[in-house]
């Protein structure tokens, strides 16, 4: 089950409990008290997630009123009675839901740090889609403030005939408090079109276990193989050894190309523009790890060897005796639908897999944990005793160094390219948890809402004029945008801006 299924599931539990709520039986004392608790776990749910969403300090209003709408209850809920009347029912399907959303989102977060757990987490925290992301709950918080305007009434009828809890007569309080405050600031929203990444989300899968890995024989299995690397990168970035690196890199040249001809099965293509390139870039990636060591071993099973296991597999139904199959082949069997979404999503992958390796191979020659052979020593003449290697540790500056980080520096850009030719985003990760990637983004909403608001203020005529001194083109002048910049405004210009303090306090966007 993904996050946005859960998500779905909430919808359309509240959608029952505003039908039943229509027209609702008389509840007894125990009714009464498990609609009152499944009401305030509902919103404290969506609470949790509206706080993970704004993990970065953001505040904002939308959070403030969720939290009103349970502000009189106690922290410390009792459990819920058992109950079959219809709206408790509901309400309890719509927490339940709600709550299992917030368990997958939370997920790929640390407990205790807060720091993520997999590159998802890192594009959460960056805030990918973050309006889309909080517009989704805001219209689940409205659907439940909405219901909030007869379950007071009825949760009263209750109270006052016999039902005296304080968990009711709080709930009572907060359900008036919800409609009268929260449904307004929610109804004021913008709705968006489209789901975001987050919707597919899924809890983060275990990298520690070996033998939960070893058999992987079907293309959903390769691409489970690739979020247990990519998730492993995350958690173990810290001990990645030469061995480690030396099957990535060999790896992720094998998938290109396997991706690449997974990709071309849609429209006959024999390969994409950007497999030459990234191919080469994993072939020096590869060369270089080749002449690296460590003093670790690698722990077996686990990390980058459960990636080469899938990719073993996938090599023998592609590529069985040595030479590719026939792609007609594929395409006309049963499962080639299943061929085809295997090479989309790793070619969606591609980029983030390519941007962890880099990191974690340049976290890894910053922290000493490769050695080198010695360049300054002379190699052996015919006829000498052979000479003990002298090793170095290889370190950015190093020979081997330089070669895999530069390598590795050039591996995004070229996947980037292979899924853009495929026709599929990349899937946000960890490359836009990076402070430069941040900080344009951020410089560019603020920018764009700068401009909003002079475009919506009248132009007051200057009475002194100033003399134009410079006549020269925006492109021609010396204050050119930076590259990463314009790229970034081409890429969002189509994408709905919204700014929660002027949505919740406004008449709406």
């Amino acid at each position: 089950m993904t996050y946005g299924h859960h998500l779905d599931e909430t919808a359309q539990a509240l959608a029952t409990v505003q039908v039943t709520l229509q027209n609702p039986d008389p509840g007894g004392i125990a009714d009464y008290a498990a609609a009152a608790i499944a009401r305030t776990h509902l919103y404290r749910a969506i609470e949790r997630q509206v706080a993970r969403l704004t993990a970065r300090g953001d505040e904002t209003e939308f959070g403030g009123l969720l939290s009103q709408a349970t502000q009189t209850t106690a922290s410390d809920l009792p459990l819920p009675p058992p109950s079959i009347h219809p709206v408790a029912v509901a309400l309890r399907q719509a927490a339940d839901s709600a709550r299992a959303a917030s368990e997958i989102l939370n997920s790929h977060f640390d407990p205790a740090s807060g720091r993520p757990r997999s590159s998802e987490g890192h594009a959460i925290l960056a805030g990918i889609n973050r309006v889309q992301n909080l517009t989704h709950l805001a219209q689940l918080a409205r659907a439940a403030s909405e219901a909030d305007r007869i379950l007071a009434g009825w949760l009263e009828a209750g109270y006052t005939a016999g039902s005296h809890q304080p968990i009711v007569r709080t709930a009572i309080a907060d359900a008036r408090t919800a409609s009268a405050v929260l449904y307004p600031a929610a109804s004021a929203i913008r709705r968006t079109l489209g789901r975001t990444p987050i919707y597919h989300l899924q809890p983060p899968p275990l990298t520690d276990l070996a033998e939960r890995w070893t058999a992987l024989n079907s293309p959903a299995d390769c691409l489970t193989a690739m979020d247990v690397t990519r998730a492993w990168l995350v958690q173990h970035h810290g001990s990645l050894t030469a061995a480690d690196l030396n099957a990535l890199t060999r790896t992720g040249l094998a998938l290109s190309y396997e991706t690449d001809y997974l990709v071309g099965l849609a429209d006959d293509r024999t390969n994409t523009g950007a497999i030459g390139s990234l191919a080469g870039a994993w072939r020096i990636a590869a060369r270089a790890a080749g002449h690296l060591h460590s003093l670790t071993r690698p722990e077996p099973g686990i990390g980058p060897a459960v990636l080469t296991a899938a990719e073993a597999w996938l090599r023998k139904q592609l590529r069985p005796d040595g030479g590719w199959r026939d792609p007609d082949t594929l395409r006309n069997s049963p499962d080639a639908a299943a061929w085809l979404t295997l090479g989309l999503e790793l070619a969606a992958r591609m980029p983030d897999f390519a941007t962890l390796v880099h990191r974690a191979a340049l976290a890894a020659l910053h922290r000493g944990a490769f050695l080198e052979l010695d360049p300054r020593q002379r190699p052996a003449l015919a006829g000498e005793p052979a000479r003990r290697a002298l090793w170095i540790k290889a370190g950015p500056a190093s020979p081997q160094g330089i070669v895999l980080r530069s390598a590795t520096s050039q591996l995004r850009s070229h996947a980037s390219w292979m899924a853009r030719e495929a026709g599929v985003a990349a899937l946000p990760g960890i490359n836009e948890s990076d402070p430069p990637n941040e900080a344009s983004r951020r410089e560019l909403r603020a920018r764009l809402r700068r401009s909003a608001v002079t475009a919506s203020t009248p132009a007051i005529p200057d009475q002194h004029p100033l003399q134009i001194r410079s006549h020269k083109p925006f492109q021609q002048s010396r204050f050119q945008p930076h590259h990463r910049q314009t790229t970034i405004a081409q890429q969002q210009a189509d994408e709905p801006l919204l700014d929660y303090h002027q949505g919740l306090n406004g008449p709406g966007l």
